[in-house]
């Protein structure tokens, strides 16, 4: 844990615009129900107040019910699970915490990507686990892993993998999956596969939608995280889980462990669990909407690059985010600063570990008026800088 936990100068900056009245564009926005993407209060009234919400009957791994709607769920991406292999948790957080206590003992290590959303360090740091990174490099007009980045030794107890990637929207490809498959042979006995989906129902326009990674037939251990914080935009229903697949020895190894884990916890709440087949069912309408905004600010981005001269937006095969490489030799948290002052949040790349110092991450979720406002003051600020 950090000695000194402190505000950050994009923070404070944001802050004391807000103080005196000023306009911030937030350009970071994550959260759908505050771009705007809600479900009628009648409709998530009538879902949570089903028959059993009212009962308290646990299950380690989660309702039934619940798990063959998620299992369905999978089948419309390519993969049969079994409902017998799913897990629920409250969140996607929660699943990465009991796995990295599951599979590791403190000062084992697991190996996750760079650059990433910063959540898998501070989860490792919490459960004394240590991270060795791997890279992702944009090469050839794509993100792919870099197979010589990965370097497992007799203390990795997993391999983490986040696809589609945040913010990079990158979707693991064969060669990918290959590579880290490689690394997972060479590492502990038992190291297994996590792959974080969360983000696999939104594909850009401009590229296929992929199948789970489930889909692919493999013997080695493998556990797929995602929830209904992206799936079906509840995130506060705080539901996540995982899915197991792998040889018939492991899962009889691991299954036992992770049914004792969760029923210690038993984090998910019964209304939660009722509503969930009918949000996965009805879903879809409402990812349909958030694709369409997605791909609209997209377009409007690329469309600003004329008076954003000399940046770049890196394309975007999946996910909400946009990568925007600066000009050469304009310095991302000074840019972002300066953003600021014109009235846009933007994140600057190292919060992501971007090697290059001259990225910026914007949220393609925003509010397409808020959308454009910022852009025009990262237009005002980018002659600043």
């Amino acid at each position: 844990m950090p000695a000194e936990l402190k505000l950050n100068p994009l923070t404070l900056l944001a802050a004391r615009r807000r103080a005196a009245n000023l306009p911030v564009y937030d350009l970071t926005v994550s959260n759908p129900d505050v771009a705007g993407f809600t479900w009628p209060r009648d409709i998530l009234a009538v879902a949570l107040g089903g028959p059993g919400c009212e009962r308290h009957q646990p299950d380690p791994f989660g309702s039934i019910d619940a798990r063959t709607a998620i299992a369905a769920h999978y089948a419309q991406h390519g993969a049969t699970v079994s409902p017998k292999h799913i897990c629920l948790s409250a969140s996607t957080s929660e699943a990465y915490t009991w796995w990295l206590r599951l599979l590791c003992e403190p000062g084992d290590n697991v190996l996750a990507p760079e650059p990433a959303y910063p959540l898998i360090s501070v989860l490792a740091e919490i459960s004394r686990v240590k991270v060795i990174p791997y890279r992702c490099e944009f090469r050839d007009g794509l993100w792919s892993v870099d197979p010589a980045s990965l370097k497992p030794d007799a203390k990795t107890r997993a391999i983490l993998a986040v696809s589609p990637a945040n913010p990079t929207g990158h979707t693991l490809s064969a060669v990918d999956l290959q590579a880290l498959r490689n690394a997972q042979q060479k590492a502990a006995p038992a190291c297994a596969l996590i792959v974080d989906e969360v983000f696999l129902d939104y594909p850009a326009a401009a590229f296929a939608a992929q199948p789970s990674v489930l889909a692919q037939k493999n013997l080695e251990p493998l556990i797929v995280l995602s929830g209904l914080s992206k799936v079906t935009l509840t995130p506060q229903l705080k539901v996540g889980w995982s899915v197991l697949a792998g040889p018939a020895e492991w899962l009889q190894m691991v299954l036992p462990k992770l049914e004792h884990h969760a029923d210690a916890f038993l984090s998910v709440n019964a209304p939660a669990q009722v509503a969930l087949p009918f949000l996965l069912k009805e879903a879809p309408a409402y990812r349909t909407a958030v694709r369409a905004r997605l791909d609209a600010n997209e377009a409007t981005l690329q469309a600003a690059l004329v008076r954003l001269v000399g940046c770049e937006v890196l394309p975007r095969q999946a996910g909400w985010s946009a990568v925007v490489r600066l000009p050469a030799g304009v310095d991302e948290l000074n840019f972002a600063l300066q953003a600021l002052e014109e009235g846009a949040s933007v994140h600057p790349g190292h919060y992501y570990d971007f090697a290059s110092g001259n990225s910026i991450v914007l949220s393609l979720l925003t509010d397409p008026k808020d959308f454009g406002a910022g852009l025009d003051a990262l237009i005002r600020a980018l002659p600043r800088c």
